[in-house]
């Protein structure tokens, strides 16, 4: 290796690093919101078995398949710091996604204004909604998602250049971390390398080896008002504005294979061709698994998140496209396509954590009341206490997403926010599930009676409520927001 090959991939893993704080600075990073309360409580569990001794089977059962807990849990004990782990975790993570991308890009383009074009626009859209599947590229926070989504595209790029050791040993590492997301890489890497004629056979025969045997079962009634609070699951039910989200960027890809072909870009014609093909076939999937009623059941397996990878590869292609054809050596042109989608991105994540800091750091106050509520129950009630919450309580006024259990780390009953999610995996969860909704709806009416009723069938001795909540109990904490009340 030359001295000057050395310099140029120093440059590259500077400016990587340089994207990678910038990426934390445009989407913000938060600590125990939305899907994390799953997988902190989860962490925190492994490190320490005790906590967590009612309901934990709602955060546990969906991480036994996965090395991703046990992890991170390894990283916070090394650091004695859990929030330490989670930050360090999301920033390699955000860094080898971009690396992965650039990766890609080398396989692509020639130039590099095409390819900072291409990793330069994957950092500023890592937050963008991807159609009706309620995910981002990359979250605010750190989801065993992302050091998948490194595994999946570092195998994709083994897989162009026919390294299927490689791109086998990257798969793994994905499947380890985050199984579901794994199986849509592996439907792609076989894509990429299965001859043309038998495209259709082999990932249709790989789904059927996947496909988990209990969940053709006949649904529940429990099952069904578990999968009604996942509208995501049934492509049926999105808007058409998601619709388009999903039609637009397959369109663009052939487009996209036109132009390679016109300008003799071999990889990227190869790449986008098995794009659209791989694209094709797991619509088709999604919904023979989603449409009829006879099947929706297998809807837990969400399988319209083939979106997912679909659009890290979209926005690497087109980034690169536009560095290409468009923005080549013209600064103002850069800065006039990128500013304002970086402007816009930043100030979509301030409304969503609109009562939050941008940036929580590891051991920084939290801003946000219902966050703060939780933790003030950490502190101040015992480890075996179970709480009762608004079963829908991430939807209240300056709430935004964070868990209860992940910050609280106390026992709750089933919620109505994340829980659904493993009572639809896991079908056995789901009459435990319903019963436990239904004996909090109403919470913030009830009468003296209704909470004792809940601390005789569940031994629920404390509620975290909304402020404006008025009922006939002591409530030792109280914010502009929320309010955490003792059921004696």
């Amino acid at each position: 290796m030359s001295l000057s090959d050395v310099s140029s991939r120093s440059i590259v893993v500077i400016v990587l690093l340089l994207l990678t704080i910038a990426a934390f600075v445009v989407h913000g990073y938060h600590v125990g919101v939305e899907d994390q309360d799953v997988y902190l409580s989860a962490i925190r569990k492994n490190l320490d078995p005790s906590k967590y001794p009612f309901n934990a089977d709602f955060f546990t059962e969906q991480m036994k398949g996965s090395l991703f807990v046990p992890a991170v849990a390894a990283t916070a004990r090394v650091l004695h710091s859990v929030q330490w782990a989670l930050l360090v975790w999301q920033a390699a993570s955000i860094f080898l996604i971009l690396l992965g991308c650039w990766k890609l890009t080398e396989a692509c383009f020639e130039s590099n204004g095409a390819r900072w074009a291409s990793v330069i626009l994957v950092t500023i859209m890592l937050t963008m909604p991807i159609a009706g599947t309620a995910l981002y590229p990359v979250d605010q926070y750190l989801h065993p998602r992302a050091p998948a989504s490194v595994g999946v595209l570092f195998a994709l790029v083994a897989s162009l250049h026919k390294q299927w050791v490689h791109a086998t040993a990257w798969l793994t590492f994905a499947a380890l971390m985050h199984p579901l997301m794994a199986v849509y890489g592996i439907s792609l890497a076989i894509f990429m390398a299965w001859p043309l004629y038998r495209w259709e056979a082999a990932p249709l025969g790989a789904a059927w080896l996947i496909l988990p045997l209990h969940l053709w079962q006949q649904p529940s009634e429990a099952w069904r008002e578990a999968a009604l609070a996942r509208p995501y699951y049934f492509p049926l039910q999105w808007t058409w504005y998601e619709w388009l989200g999903m039609a637009a960027p397959v369109l663009l890809m052939w487009w996209f294979g036109r132009i390679a072909r016109r300008h003799e870009m071999a990889t990227l014609q190869r790449l986008s061709g098995r794009l659209m093909g791989f694209a094709i076939f797991q619509f088709v999937v999604g919904a023979w698994m989603t449409f009829p009623p006879a099947s929706q059941q297998l809807a837990a397996l969400q399988p319209m998140r083939w979106l997912h990878i679909f659009y890290f590869v979209f926005l690497v292609i087109a980034g690169g496209l536009a560095g290409h054809f468009l923005l080549r050596r013209r600064v103002w042109l850069w800065l006039l396509v990128f500013l304002p989608m970086t402007a816009g991105m930043f100030y979509m994540q301030r409304q969503l954590f609109l009562h939050s800091d941008h940036v929580e750091w590891p051991r920084h106050q939290r801003k946000n009341p219902w966050a703060n509520a939780f933790t003030w129950a950490r502190k101040n009630t015992p480890e075996t206490a179970v709480f009762a919450i608004v079963p829908n309580y991430m939807d209240l006024y300056a709430e935004e997403g964070y868990g209860f259990r992940a910050l609280a780390q106390r026992s709750l009953l089933a919620e109505d926010e994340k829980d659904p999610g493993a009572a639809t995996v896991f079908p056995d969860l789901a009459p435990e599930w319903r019963r436990q909704v239904a004996a909090q709806r109403g919470i913030e009416h009830f009468s003296y009676e209704q909470f004792h009723q809940l601390n005789r069938d569940y031994n629920v001795t404390w509620t975290v409520l909304p402020a404006t909540a008025q009922v006939p109990l002591e409530c030792p904490y109280r914010n502009s927001a929320a309010q955490v009340c003792r059921i004696d």
